[in-house]
């Protein structure tokens, strides 16, 4: 990053920036300040990405449920369940950043929770 930054190159952006039609940030609060996902796809999100948003499947089954490492773990667990309901049932690919192989999924409704069923 260093070399980008001291080229003069680098782009300080907020939490709603977009490129054009195809990338977007999607402000994902609580984890840590300003964490964020990123969404890909011409005018929908076809794809989300989801970063530290959830840990473990388990957090997907019960989003209420917050890893020591949130620093608010009430927003968290809002925002999980938040983002769980938005791709529930779509066929946007949700990407996890922490989860065991195969670690990309379509999100599905598990009784009160919900799954990330593998996609192949």
């Amino acid at each position: 990053m260093l070399p980008i930054v001291e080229a003069s190159k680098a782009e300080i952006v907020r939490n709603d920036y977009q490129i054009g039609d195809h990338a977007r940030i999607l402000p994902t609060p609580g984890h840590t300040p300003g964490h964020v996902a990123f969404t890909f796809g011409r005018a929908k999100d076809d794809a989300a990405f989801a970063g530290d948003l959830m840990h473990s499947p388990l957090q997907t089954r019960y989003p209420e449920m917050s890893a020591k490492f949130d620093v608010d773990q009430v927003l968290a667990a809002a925002t999980r369940r938040n983002f769980l309901e938005r791709y529930c049932d779509t066929d946007t690919l949700c990407c996890t950043a922490h989860f065991p192989s195969p670690s990309t999924g379509k999100i599905r409704r598990l009784g009160n929770g919900f799954s990330c069923e593998a996609v192949s």
